[in-house]
């Protein structure tokens, strides 16, 4: 294994195939807050390397810009999976916005999921992330990202969420771009019909043959939240939208997802 030479992202991995014909990481940067374990591969020498990036302190501070670069080589396949939520801090003197960037490559055959927990948004936090994706045909990828506020009826009005997601062919020919911004105006407002829908997920399954049937059109049936999948623009693959009364909710709807896919 080697490392990135340069200025580069705090997290950057390479992984792809062992002369064993498992994954491995094949390069690594890490930069603080981040701390990177080697990784495990806990279904034998041909299932997916799973490795667990951990944040010091679990925090996402205003003024932070977080950049992350993962690539999956051909035949590799890895379960990114977070060490539990992330929280973003807030600014309330001067408003300063947290940022987390993550570029993701995927390439023919090769395999990514990124499991990430749902994030916590403290009260007034402003959070914005882009995530660019790189999936080349034959690749898959799953995606969780989710969000919730840490007192889900504080009477504030400050904070926002934005998140943008482009998703492109190696050629650069795009398949899937949405963009979600919500602010804490926003969440209140929903928060207050009924139902009471506190905390929003999205899960993402591109380029997997057999996503629809395990996910098909339609809600599905999760405990202590509201969900349901469709098929994204383009054919690119299947998303789930998430709504749940708290994030505690949604984080066990997130593993009620990630058990229908072991």
């Amino acid at each position: 294994m080697k490392d990135f030479a340069g200025p580069g992202p705090q997290l950057a991995l390479t992984c792809g195939l062992a002369p064993d014909g498992g994954t491995q990481i094949l390069a690594r940067h890490v930069e603080w807050p981040w701390s990177l374990p080697r990784g495990f591969r806990r279904e034998g020498s041909h299932g997916p390397l799973t490795v667990l990036p951990q944040c010091a302190g679990a925090a996402l501070l205003p003024g932070d810009h977080w950049r992350h670069e993962v690539t999956v080589q051909t035949g590799g396949s890895v379960d990114l999976v977070s060490a539990g939520a992330l929280m973003i801090h807030a600014d309330r003197r001067r408003g300063r916005q947290a940022r987390a960037d993550w570029l993701l490559r995927v390439e023919p055959g090769a395999r990514l999921r990124h499991l990430a927990d749902p994030a916590v948004l403290m009260t007034g936090a402003r959070m914005r992330q882009q995530i660019e994706v790189v999936l080349a045909a034959g690749g898959r990828l799953v995606l969780f990202d989710g969000t919730c506020r840490q007192s889900p009826r504080a009477a504030e009005a400050g904070g926002v969420w934005q998140s943008d997601l482009h998703v492109t062919d190696p050629a650069g020919r795009i398949l899937l771009r949405e963009r979600q911004h919500v602010t804490e105006a926003d969440l209140l407002a929903l928060a207050a019909l009924p139902g009471g829908m506190t905390a929003f997920g999205t899960v993402l399954l591109l380029g997997d043959p057999e996503a629809g049937r395990i996910f098909p059109d339609g809600p599905l049936a999760l405990d202590g939240a509201y969900a349901a999948a469709g098929a994204a623009r383009g054919g690119a693959g299947v998303v789930l939208r998430i709504a749940a009364t708290t994030g505690g909710a949604l984080d066990r709807a997130f593993r009620q997802i990630r058990a229908r896919l072991s």
